[in-house]
């Protein structure tokens, strides 16, 4: 009996590698994706999680802006070198170098890691796996030591059906954690420039 679960888990595990690999393979057919999300934040200083609709817009090979609230509060915007956060409420903007280590979990979607399976092995060690109401659920550890101290944990969710991503989670060094869970993508649509132009009218740069 304890055999036989040995090799139940051994199978369980070799089949989620294998939806991994095969939603890897699928990203380099991406050019584009929009899609719509509901994220929730944890804070440990929080009896209840903050829920908050948005929208992703990403094109290859690494621009990706994240809109938090209808109409947008909060807009996270990377040209690939640089991310510009505004808060539109405090109308105010402060831009980071997307390899920073407080953009990484703004930036770590569009980061060569999920490009291919050969660029994911360079930057995540796979920890577990599991499945969820038909769904692979995968928790990875970065390997680089300075975005592991500001990115402890990353967690994905993938249809194994329409290798499409589900969920992206990330928990951060305060413990925090932040689960945007995606609805259907529109996928390698024509996306304007201005995209991935921060909106800046208005507000002050710090």
């Amino acid at each position: 009996m304890r055999m036989f679960f040995v090799f139940l888990c051994l199978a369980t595990f070799t089949h989620a590698d294998a939806t991994l690999e095969a939603w890897l393979e699928r990203q380099s057919s991406i050019r584009s994706i929009e899609v719509a999300f509901q994220q929730t934040r944890v804070l440990p200083s929080l009896k209840n999680p903050v829920i908050t609709t948005g929208k992703l817009t990403f094109a290859r090979p690494d621009r990706i802006r994240w809109e938090l609230g209808d109409p947008p509060v909060s807009i996270a915007v990377s040209d690939g070198k640089q991310l510009t956060l505004i808060d539109r409420r405090k109308r105010t903007a402060r831009r980071l170098d997307v390899d920073s280590p407080q953009a990484a979990h703004f930036s770590l979607l569009a980061r060569d890691g999920f490009r291919s399976p050969a660029a994911f092995r360079g930057n995540f060690r796979m920890i577990a796996s599991r499945t969820v109401s038909g769904v692979k659920q995968y928790t990875l550890q970065p390997l680089d030591t300075k975005l592991r101290a500001q990115v402890p944990w990353v967690f994905i969710d993938i249809d194994p059906a329409s290798l499409e991503l589900r969920a992206f989670e990330v928990q951060l060094k305060d413990k925090s954690r932040i689960r945007s869970v995606f609805g259907k993508p529109r996928i390698n649509g024509n996306l304007p420039d201005r995209a991935f132009e921060p909106p800046l009218d208005g507000i002050t740069v710090r």
